[in-house]
């Protein structure tokens, strides 16, 4: 599992240094402050388990330390990541500023970057990252933050250096490695990714994420036998380690097993650790069933879904998955209509929450996806290839698999399209790019053998 940018990254270990009323941990330029002890060795725990991405364990880490020291300020940032609340964790955050005059530096500024982030300032966020970054090169956040930034405006390779860079520093940094090798992977370098995750095994063999990073990338390439065996790996180390599932959902479907994805993307949904991972393994599920046509798992997921907490964008989403319904039932007209009207909403709400940053264009390509095939449905061929085209070189780029596979799948459907109109060269083209990522993607195959198809009988037809 890549590490959820948005999300913080805590540091590695620490030393005990004694102080007076208020003690301050240290160890290589980490710092942390806290009353108590005891509550400095259960955060310390839980730190590790975040880095695990061991979440259930560190939330309940963060939370006793809490108990123990009600004003520890990185213990509180920590139980904010873990929430799947947006309100909640806006108030803890808020909580833990109410410490900064009694805090160190560093952890001043970790907490006013988590708070650039509430009020919705990403512009004044990035300037809090590049200033905790100059001060404490090896500080994780600010690198996570950084790289995003240069990975969304297209600077991958920039990114790989600061990383680099911090492994310069921290040589065994284990999340270090798993980031890279996550570049590589979902650019394409499948031997450079497998590189990088091969030493983040080595550096932590008895965790389960290295095994599902390993195993993730893996599926995403077409390696499914190895993908198989380490996530398999994963879940012998961890039993209830939910990504292992949901990738192992992601392994069927590229198979093109769609009961065996839906049961795993349900088991991972039964173990998320969130109810924000919860919200993201229905997504998928819902789209591994709409494929196999499984209507009762769509109503079953469409169920779940319904019962999660209220989140900004969940009555959008919902919208969008009773378009889904209306499209495989039929009814494809009602399915335009209804994603034509949701879209504008969705953007408005996107610039309310996220706040509308200069690098980054709006774009929902899953809203796009199910607009386009209901456009194809109604014979509306021009209007779904340019909304394909939209989703095959999208506005900006794209940071992970999830964003890499909406490009693939749209380059298949825009050269079915391209196809038919007679333009076989570029709908090859379209197929041959895809195919340097995956050569057996499932869902895709549909598209290929149609397009080999045309190709066929425009040959048979010449030599006529």
């Amino acid at each position: 599992m890549r590490s959820r940018w948005m999300l913080w990254a805590a540091g590695l270990g620490f030393l005990l240094l004694a102080g007076a009323a208020t003690a301050v941990f240290l160890t290589n330029r980490r710092e942390v402050t806290t009353s108590s002890s005891a509550a400095y060795k259960l955060y310390k725990e839980a730190v590790e388990n975040d880095n695990r991405f061991y979440f259930k364990e560190a939330r309940v880490g963060y939370a006793k330390a809490l108990q123990l020291d009600p004003h520890f300020a990185m213990a509180i940032l920590g139980l904010a990541r873990q929430s799947g609340d947006m309100e909640q964790a806006s108030a803890l955050i808020r909580r833990a500023a109410r410490e900064e005059p009694r805090l160190t530096e560093r952890e001043r500024l970790r907490i006013d970057l988590e708070l650039a982030y509430v009020d919705r300032h990403p512009e004044q966020a990035l300037k809090i990252a590049q200033r905790l970054h100059e001060k404490f090169p090896d500080d994780p956040r600010s690198v996570s933050v950084l790289c995003h930034e240069l990975i969304q405006n297209g600077h991958a390779e920039e990114a790989v250096k600061i990383y680099e860079d911090l492994l310069a520093i921290d040589p065994n940094n284990a999340e270090a490695y798993n980031q890279i090798g996550y570049n590589y992977g979902w650019r394409g370098d499948y031997d450079k990714a497998m590189e990088y995750l091969k030493k983040y095994q080595f550096i932590a063999p008895d965790t389960a994420n290295p095994f599902d990073s390993l195993g993730e990338n893996q599926a995403y390439a077409g390696h499914y036998t190895e993908a198989i065996e380490n996530l398999n790996r994963a879940l012998a180390i961890k039993p209830d380690f939910s990504p292992a599932y949901e990738h192992l959902g992601v392994v069927y479907e590229g198979m093109g097993d769609g009961a065996k994805a839906i049961e795993s993307y349900r088991k991972a949904i039964e173990l998320a650790e969130s109810d924000g991972l919860r919200g993201k393994y229905l997504t998928e599920g819902l789209r591994a069933a709409f494929r196999a046509r499984d209507m009762a798992a769509v109503a079953e997921f469409r169920g779940w879904f319904a019962k999660l907490p209220k989140s900004p964008y969940t009555d959008l989403r919902a919208a969008l998955i009773d378009a889904f319904v209306s499209l495989v039932s039929g009814q494809a007209a009602q399915a335009d209509a209804r994603v034509t009207e949701l879209l504008p909403k969705v953007e408005a709400k996107w610039v309310e929450i996220e706040g509308k940053s200069a690098h980054e264009k709006f774009h929902r390509p899953e809203f796009n996806w199910v607009l386009a095939k209901a456009k194809e449905a109604q014979g509306k061929t021009d209007d779904a290839a340019r909304l394909y085209g939209i989703n095959a070189n999208p506005p900006n780029a794209f940071s992970d698999f999830e964003g890499r596979r909406w490009v693939i799948e749209s380059r298949a459907s825009l050269a079915v399209i391209l196809a038919k109109k007679g333009n076989l060269d570029a709908a090859e083209k379209l197929i041959a790019e895809n195919r340097k990522w995956n050569p057996s993607w499932a869902p895709t195959r549909e598209a290929e053998t149609t397009v080999a198809e045309l190709r066929r009988a425009k040959v048979l037809a010449a030599a006529r």
